[in-house]
């Protein structure tokens, strides 16, 4: 599994901006050929595309790609990776064999770090090699990369990782079943930015719970500041401050492994 998501990744990576600069191109010579129709606003939209595809848009549109997908990976290899430990029956003869207990969620834990930096290391390679690409196959400029951004951004994102991947990997140690564990850390991911949302929507002053979560601390890490001059909308609430979020959820990641170590110490491996 970890080489499929690697060659995977490395896959996204390139062939997003490929697809869509073969794509925005093909509009592009469409509309001005007379083949389609032209609508107000269609060319600059294509246009405005192609250049979140330049070197110097990869830190908010390639890392988002490889954060965004990425996410749901490493969800999947986590609970996998601890899951299968009591479907194959490994567990209890790592055990036998004189592992301690706290050794085998150290080691687990730190493997599924180390992963999802490579990962996210191979993904951002991936899409910066598919920038320049496609950058080149425009004819274009390729100046403009800011590695540092890009290397803040990817740190932001690898970050954020960590306590959804120890919260797969704890329902897979608590059902003793990978696939259980990848359906209720699928389930959290995405419904629970949702419900936090619609609770805000509600009441604003449901954001003093919902910003103690994961998602929207999330968000606080790596999404791009934007200013605008127009009122703000009367629903939104504020994402939690950067520094606040990273140390949410840096507990929400101990927390996890925590509850872990504490469930395997108290269980009975002998069927597992």
């Amino acid at each position: 599994m970890p080489w499929v998501l690697l060659l995977f990744i490395i896959a996204v990576g390139v062939g997003f901006y490929v697809l869509i600069y073969v794509s925005a191109q093909a509009q592009i010579n469409a509309v001005q050929n007379g083949t389609l129709p032209s609508q107000p606003g269609q060319l600059e939209a294509m246009q405005e595309a192609l250049r979140e595809l330049r070197p110097d848009r990869v830190q908010s549109f390639g890392v988002g790609i490889v954060s965004g997908i990425g996410s749901v990976m490493l969800i999947v290899f986590a609970a996998s990776h601890v899951g299968t430990e009591f479907g194959w029956g490994t567990l209890r003869t790592l055990l036998a064999h004189g592992a301690g207990r706290g050794q085998f969620v150290l080691s687990k834990s730190l493997s599924l770090a180390l992963f999802a930096l490579v990962f996210m290391t191979v993904g951002v390679i991936a899409a910066i090699v598919g920038s320049y690409l496609v950058t080149t196959m425009a004819n274009e400029s390729r100046d403009g990369l800011d590695l540092g951004a890009v290397i803040d951004v990817a740190a932001r994102g690898y970050y954020t990782f960590l306590p959804y991947m120890a919260l797969a990997a704890l329902i897979a140690l608590w059902a003793r079943s990978a696939g259980a564990a990848i359906a209720a850390g699928l389930v959290v991911y995405f419904t629970e930015s949702l419900i936090a949302g619609l609770l805000i929507q509600f009441n604003r002053d449901f954001a003093n719970i919902v910003n103690y979560g994961l998602s929207r601390n999330a968000s606080a890490l790596t999404r791009v500041a934007v200013t605008t001059s127009a009122s703000p909308d009367p629903g939104f609430a504020a994402l939690p401050d950067p520094g606040q979020a990273a140390i949410v959820l840096g507990i929400w990641t101990a927390l996890f492994i925590g509850l872990a170590y504490w469930r395997l110490r108290t269980r009975d491996v002998t069927l597992g």
